[in-house]
């Protein structure tokens, strides 16, 4: 089996897991950070490599962007695949100990696991599915910029 083939074998199946997560909701909780909000909203990134996870996710974003400059359809769906992978994890990993920045961070990462995974099934790169994805990717990019201000806030670096 070709290493192209793989990643797609892979991919489908992390986006099979993604979609589970965001059909199960919050799947971890908030329990046993102390401290000011700020203090355990810290403690919640720490646990959780939220910043780590987040620039995976915006480095997928950027791979999706380039591949589409560079007009290569099997790279774009196979980076909008990883996208749905890394967006879903950052969702897994919600509730935080701030309800606003749940929120935030839900919002975008449901906007882009959907739009993941509307580009990663696309056979065309002018077509209804890519154009479509990257409005909603710019909705979630959007989200992920104010969540990641509000961390920032909270002395999350």
């Amino acid at each position: 089996m070709s290493l192209s083939r793989r990643r797609r074998r892979r991919h489908h199946g992390a986006a099979t897991l993604a979609g589970a997560l965001l059909a199960l909701g919050f799947v971890s909780g908030c329990t046993g950070y102390s401290g000011t909000q700020d203090h355990q909203v810290s403690q919640w990134a720490t646990q959780y490599t939220v910043i780590s996870n987040d620039q995976t996710v915006m480095s997928d974003v950027k791979a999706i962007k380039l591949s589409l400059r560079a007009h290569k359809l099997k790279d774009v769906t196979s980076n909008c695949a990883g996208l749905v992978t890394d967006a879903g994890t950052g969702y897994g990993n919600l509730p935080t100990p701030d309800n606003v920045l749940t929120n935030e961070l839900g919002a975008a990462y449901q906007d882009l696991v959907n739009a993941g995974g509307q580009c990663a099934q696309a056979t065309s790169l002018g077509g209804a599915k890519v154009t479509g994805a990257l409005r909603t990717i710019a909705t979630g990019v959007a989200a992920l910029e104010r969540a990641t201000r509000r961390l920032a806030a909270d002395g999350v670096n």
